[in-house]
């Protein structure tokens, strides 16, 4: 049960991410570079903090030290976590500068799914014919829910391409977190050393006119980016490492497909958007299958 409740948290944190993103480009409070660094910088920050309390308490002791708080930190670095966490982030709010909130979602996720299908298959994992059909009724009910009711523009392959580099991001980042022996460790670590080669890349820019750039940013935009990262990010993937490895590879990837019928539910609430009939047949079939994947082992039992 306790997994179940965490897995339904850290997939509101998901939505809540898309619904921030979305928000903030849309009414052009932001532009997608300083959302992402934005979110990238105060996810660390909360997440450090996070962790010196979290270890002040597990050890009745001082608070860490500086140099003790980087070991701990550089002891759970990794490379493919850094690397797919940065793709993810600049992928995901760059795609939504062109694409639409539901589109970008549905190539989003489909595009975590099969990463992380391709990498079960890959590891030499076998799916039953259950898990198959409740996968691609998932994937049949998202395809529904984004089906044009009337014309519309060519979506740019561009911003299509990156948000499936996002998509992939993200289906590496969570594989990586299953041999995550820390969730709260490993993803502070991941997102300070991705902080560090952001500010890297990012201060020789500094110098350059904002023009250059095309630097915006009001002071809602800032808050949208800093909920997005503290809260919906740094918390929210801090709970996902610590569940993931509850869950099987192929439970973890189709869990993610709901995201996108919470994000829209939120986007219903928080931006007005109006409850359609597709909305509810989609997210009906979205949960169909979704519950296929998961009673499926229980059937082979």
């Amino acid at each position: 049960m306790q997994t179940v409740l965490v897995t339904l948290i850290t997939l509101v944190a998901f939505a809540a991410n898309s619904v921030l993103c979305r928000w903030a480009l849309m009414d052009q409070t932001i532009d997608p570079l300083s959302f992402s660094v934005i979110r990238i910088l105060s996810g660390a920050f909360t997440l450090l903090i996070l962790l010196s309390i979290a270890s002040q308490n597990s050890n009745n002791t001082a608070k860490l030290s500086p140099t003790s708080l980087f070991s701990k930190l550089k002891s759970q670095f990794s490379l493919v976590s850094v690397v797919s966490l940065i793709v993810y982030m600049f992928g995901f709010s760059f795609a939504y500068l062109e694409l639409g909130a539901g589109l970008g979602a549905l190539v989003l996720f489909v595009a975590v799914q099969f990463t992380m299908l391709a990498a079960h298959l890959i590891s030499g994992n076998k799916m039953s014919l259950i898990e198959w059909a409740g996968c691609l009724l998932s994937v049949s009910g998202l395809v529904y829910l984004l089906m044009p009711t009337s014309t519309t523009n060519t979506p740019d392959l561009v911003s299509i391409a990156l948000m499936s580099l996002a998509g992939i991001g993200w289906g590496i980042y969570t594989l990586a977190g299953k041999r995550s022996s820390n969730a709260l460790l490993s993803t502070t670590a991941n997102f300070g050393f991705c902080s560090l080669i952001v500010l890297v890349f990012i201060s020789p820019w500094l110098v350059v006119p904002n023009s250059a750039l095309d630097i915006s940013m009001s002071e809602q935009g800032f808050i949208y980016a800093v909920l997005s990262g503290s809260v919906a990010s740094g918390v929210g993937y801090s709970l996902w490492y610590y569940v993931v490895k509850k869950l099987n590879t192929v439970v973890a990837s189709i869990a993610q497909l709901s995201v996108p019928v919470i994000a829209t539910l939120g986007g219903v609430l928080l931006l007005s958007e109006p409850v359609t009939m597709q909305f509810v047949i989609s997210s009906t079939i979205i949960l169909v299958g979704i519950s296929l994947v998961l009673v499926a082992p229980k059937l082979k039992q």
